[in-house]
């Protein structure tokens, strides 16, 4: 992985990390049960799985949307738990 690939997952990283956490602090706000915490791993678990996906695979053809519907897939069987 070259640098400017890594460059970029932290830097996407970081992204969906302060936007989870705006998110977590508006649900924090408002009183719901999921906070910064939750909405920040959340944020950065999904980063993460796409960007391993993207980036890992770099030779390999890969469909992100495939990616992005299996993490909307594990957040709603998270929420149906909650």
């Amino acid at each position: 992985m070259s640098y400017e690939t890594q460059l970029d997952v932290v830097l996407r990283l970081t992204i969906a990390l302060i936007l989870g956490a705006v998110i977590g602090i508006e649900r924090e706000y408002r009183g719901h049960p999921a906070g910064v915490r939750t909405m920040a791993m959340v944020s950065v678990g999904s980063c993460v799985f796409t960007a391993s996906g993207l980036f890992i695979l770099a030779g390999h053809v890969t469909d992100p949307t495939r990616i992005a519907a299996q993490i909307v897939t594990g957040v709603g069987f998270l929420g149906a738990g909650a």
